[in-house]
């Protein structure tokens, strides 16, 4: 002892140092405030870093609180006039309560019509059961999470200019009919010029087990869904082995099958668009994938305007 002080023994006071050297260096990068190098600051890439999978118990995770969304008034000939083209009155916003249905010859599929159920979504009813809507409209702009443009790009290009409609989507619209979809025991989906495609969709929705064939590939909603438990993944040179893909389908074991369909008709309504929207169904899905990134962008956009050296977080 020493005035009431315990002497530490010269091991532990070397360990203590050390952990509180950790910390400083955890908070305070020094190799990023005194390198030199000169890089490119994206702030995509500080928003992927942050944008981590928020992985929960259950496979419909709910937010805290509906997200805000602001919907600018623009014309109906840029929306829902495009659906009613003998609508009067097309310079203005839509305002009636009566939704135009999205018509099933568009030559779209409603994957590809996201605008419509986006707004349509906001236009309807904005109450609900407590965790049920994942979004609210709001009047207020300066109360808004976020702000939607309500512009039917894809709906446009068909409507004004050439049609999606060729003879190659004609085939492949026959070849992934969901009547045949419903009576195979898998649907191959292989890698295309898109993250993901229609076939994975209709093959999910129609409870035929997915065999996807990529090396990488964006899929939807992984944070809640985890989709090795209805799927199945092949690489690019399995695929194209000589009889490796059509070996392991069919020496598949029946019982693990079945079970990974009983998850597709689990999973299933995740991928359904319809108005009135329902619970944990494709649009809700959809604004609450975009709730859950405005942490990560709000924290890009805070640590740019305060950072000197606004690339040191990326080379840690």
């Amino acid at each position: 002892m020493f005035g009431g002080w315990a002497v530490k023994p010269l091991p532990c006071l070397c360990i203590l140092a050390l952990l509180i050297l950790s910390l400083f260096l955890t908070t305070l990068d020094l190799k990023g405030y005194f390198s030199t190098e000169s890089t490119s600051f994206s702030y995509t890439s500080l928003i992927e870093q942050h944008s981590r999978p928020n992985y929960r118990g259950s496979h419909t995770a709910q937010c805290e609180s509906p997200l805000k969304v602001y919907m600018y008034d623009l014309p109906r000939r840029f929306n829902l006039g495009m659906l009613k083209k003998n609508s009067s009155d097309m310079d203005l916003p839509w305002t009636s309560s009566k939704i135009p249905p999205w018509p099933q010859r568009s030559g779209l599929k409603k994957q590809h019509s996201i605008e419509y159920w986006m707004m349509v979504y906001l236009l309807g009813p904005q109450i609900g059961e407590e965790g049920e809507r994942a979004a609210v409209r709001v009047a207020d702009p300066d109360q808004a999470d976020v702000f939607y443009v309500p512009f039917f790009a894809s709906l446009s290009f068909n409507t004004h200019g050439q049609t999606m409609r060729d003879p190659e989507t004609e085939i492949d619209k026959k070849l992934q009919a969901k009547q045949g979809m419903r009576s195979s025991r898998f649907c191959l989906h292989p890698a295309g010029d898109t993250p993901s495609s229609c076939r994975l969709f209709d093959a999910i929705v129609s409870h035929c087990v997915p065999v996807i064939v990529s090396d990488r590939i964006e899929l939807p909603f992984e944070d809640e869904i985890d989709y090795q438990e209805f799927s199945l993944f092949f690489s690019v040179n399995e695929a194209v082995w000589p009889g490796y893909l059509m070996q392991k389908l069919e020496t598949f074991p029946k019982e693990r099958w079945l079970k990974m369909w009983n998850k597709l008709k689990q999973v299933a309504h995740h991928f359904e668009y319809q108005y009135p929207a329902k619970k944990d169904d494709a649009v809700n899905m959809l604004w609450r994938q975009i709730h859950r990134k405005i942490p990560a962008v709000n924290l890009a956009i805070h640590r740019t305007k305060r950072l000197k050296i606004p690339d040191w977080w990326e080379r840690r």
